[in-house]
């Protein structure tokens, strides 16, 4: 039997048939719920609900229970007894815990637990020291037997927006209080910790203060895993909006500095945060972990290193951001990882990233992106590290950081397969990574769509790019991307008949060989301070839509559009992350995996020609077919009917080696003699990458 609650409630004045029952606190009344069945709230209905000992799914229909806006002090709803409560999400509802009492949006205690389903929004707000969904908390720290705790909660779908109480959690425990279980299979979660606490975990645990209490360590957020959704958390309010930079991360200002996007609050550890699946975006502040736990104390006596501890495991196709900013009070609170522990704290904890888990781990503050802080051991001064740090053949990671090092390379494990990764003493790359410098465009989720970022100068880095394995359950084939940097108005061709400019790339395998010849553009096809020499025939090699990418370079063509060179060059880029070399007698470049460009603007490749006439230099007037012969009119659709002989004017011109060119010599644009000439380097000055032909006129 489906039950209304607002009708139900004005029968129950009428007839009295269930009495009402107060709260401990005497200033508000609330609606129990102790029967096992089916209700609904809806926007009439303004009172607090005790759900005790009962099996019921409630509907919350554009509910609106706000405790300062209809002045009762106590948590909107709370759920007890052993009740097990699903919520079902319909329209927009509206749930506040009271600001003056230590309260929450539902609460959720030990003995009970909660989920959340439906297609409806969920605005919820804890009270004061309590999480929005989960438990209240303590100005104090109890002893152990005195604490509160909280029960299980799950959310299955839905659109639920949790911002927490002061120091309490979005979704979790409150301040002072450990958390349990915490399950997301699906929906679309965003959640805010008040100051210190986690957005989706626990909340402020303790500074250590209260030692013979609670030291650093002995709160903990409990168990989080995530299967599911879209799900973004944060240590403090942020709209997730700019991650392309660190400018931008620290400029979405995160004053819960201490706490923690996904995870323990400040002074709090986590028993486990597993990550299985679905997009996740965690956020925090600087001095503690984005996903893992918030600052802890440098003073070891008000630091348990026996009950401490950070487990984080992502895998399955999870698709992870985790961001930590450089936002302080001031600079004394600096050094939480990405993905790991906050500053403060003896360990980086045990981290697994494996499966096909992508992961992005940016930290624009002085510690590493994954792994531990160094900043401030309670433990014997000794720098932290991380107890174990894994990753899998099959991650995609990008992890940078402003510190020394993206990644723990000091963590007490450290698994990261050799085919894939090497290292160094500022960035760890290998055989499928590079280094900064050759790092862009890497694509990072926010509520605001799909962003861009792009490492800073001076930032460190791991950028995984791990190929599957073949169909035929090979060895996985290895790639990299070739960059091409070419001298101007030049290209380079490759044996399959494919042309690259200067700024392409594309995808190579690694330790293959590929061929490539050198080629002169046709200089009519050319834009030259934006004035585009463009010939109708032009289409014919390249269709309209793609012919603009073409503009600024010119164009070579095995059709007719300039000259291509007759010595025949190779690259190999090598899986030796080191190897870098030029073999003059075969030709080949080596590059290595980590500075993939194929640099052919030097005097191996080409060699400009600059023509001059003995008589003197007013006349510097040449043609050459294919490449310099045109003033730049337009002309009809055939080749033939603009491949007469009227010259550009010019300096010097791009020619690939071993090449003989037709020269033609003008005098005041009318033809009067020409020569063959071969293109080489110039004996006597073998470095240099021009020479002059001299007209004997």
């Amino acid at each position: 039997m489906k039950k209304i609650i607002s009708v139900l409630l004005a029968v129950l004045l009428l007839t009295s048939a269930f009495s009402l029952t107060a709260f401990a606190d005497e200033a508000a009344q609330a609606f129990v719920i102790s029967e096992d069945g089916n209700y609904t709230i809806d926007a009439s209905f303004n009172t607090p609900v005790d759900i005790v000992g009962a099996k019921a799914t409630v509907t919350l229909d554009n509910a609106n229970i706000q405790a300062d806006l209809q002045q009762f002090e106590r948590s909107a709803i709370k759920v007890s007894g052993g009740a097990d409560v699903t919520f079902v999400l319909e329209g927009f509802s509206t749930i506040a815990g009271s600001s003056n009492k230590t309260s929450c949006g539902i609460e959720v205690a030990l003995d009970s637990k909660v989920s959340f389903e439906g297609e409806g929004t969920l605005n919820i707000t804890g009270g004061k020291y309590g999480a929005a969904i989960g438990s209240y908390g303590t100005g104090i720290n109890l002893p152990v037997e005195e604490r509160v705790q909280v029960g299980e909660i799950t959310i299955n779908s839905g659109n639920i927006n949790a911002y927490g109480g002061e120091r309490g959690s979005g979704i979790g425990a409150g301040y002072h209080v450990s958390g349990n279980k915490i399950t997301i299979n699906d929906g679309t979660v965003r959640a805010y910790a008040g100051a210190m606490g986690a957005g989706i975990g626990c909340g402020y645990g303790t500074s250590g203060g209260a030692i013979g209490v609670a030291a650093v360590g002995d709160y903990t957020a409990g168990t989080i895993i995530i299967n599911g959704g879209d799900i973004y958390a944060a240590s403090s309010w942020t709209d997730f909006s700019d991650f392309s930079s660190f400018d931008a991360i620290n400029a979405n200002e995160v004053a819960g500095a201490w706490g923690v996007g996904i995870g323990g609050g400040y002074g709090a550890s986590v028993d486990l945060i597993e990550i299985n699946g679905g997009k996740v975006v965690a956020v925090s502040g600087a001095s503690g972990a984005a996903i893992g736990t918030g600052r802890g104390t440098s003073k070891g006596n008000q630091y348990n290193i026996d009950t401490y501890r950070c487990n984080i495991k992502i895998g399955g196709d999870a698709d992870v951001t985790a961001v930590t900013s450089d936002v302080t009070k001031d600079g004394d609170h600096l050094g939480g990882a990405a993905i790991g522990t906050g500053r403060g704290c003896h360990t980086g904890g045990t981290i697994e990233i494996t499966d096909n888990a992508k992961v992005v781990a940016i930290n624009a503050g002085n510690a590493p992106a994954i792994g531990s802080s160094k900043k401030n051991s309670p433990v014997d001064g000794a720098i932290p590290v991380a107890e174990s740090i894994i990753i899998g053949d099959n991650v995609q990671l990008y992890a940078v950081s402003a510190a020394d090092y993206a990644v723990d390379k000091d963590a007490s494990t450290l698994s990261i397969n050799d085919k894939y990764f090497g290292s160094s003493d500022r960035w760890f790359f290998g055989e499928d990574a590079v280094a900064i410098s050759d790092i862009e465009n890497v694509k990072v989720e926010s509520t605001k769509g799909e962003m861009m970022y792009t490492a800073p100068a001076g930032s460190v880095s791991l950028w995984s790019r791990i190929v599957p394995q073949s169909d035929d359950g090979g060895e996985t084939i290895k790639t990299s991307n070739l960059g091409i940097v070419t001298p101007l108005a030049m290209a380079v061709r490759f044996e399959d008949g494919g042309v690259y400019y200067s700024g392409d790339s594309l995808e190579v395998e690694l330790d293959k060989d590929y061929h490539f010849q050198m080629c002169s553009v046709d200089w009519s096809t050319r834009s030259i301070n934006e004035e585009k020499k463009i010939h109708k025939p032009y289409e014919t090699f390249y269709p309209a839509e793609t012919a603009s990418q073409h503009v600024n370079h010119g164009i070579y063509s095995d059709d007719g559009l300039g000259l291509c060179g007759t010595v025949v060059y190779t690259v190999r880029v090598s899986s030796d992350a080191t190897r870098m070399s030029f073999d003059e007698a075969t030709k080949t470049f080596v590059l290595p995996l980590h500075d993939s460009v194929l640099r052919t603007d030097v005097n191996k490749c080409f060699m400009a020609y600059r023509f001059t006439f003995q008589s003197g230099d007013y006349n510097k007037q040449t043609g050459i077919d294919n490449v310099v012969y045109d003033t730049g009119i337009e002309h009809e659709n055939t080749l033939e009917d603009f491949r007469y002989t009227k010259p550009l004017e010019f300096l010097s011109v791009n020619l690939p080696l071993g090449s003989t060119v037709t020269a033609k010599a003008y005098n005041n644009y009318e033809y009067f003699a020409q020569a063959d000439v071969f293109v080489e380097i110039d004996a006597e000055n073998p470095e240099e990458c021009y020479t002059d032909y001299v007209w004997p006129y």
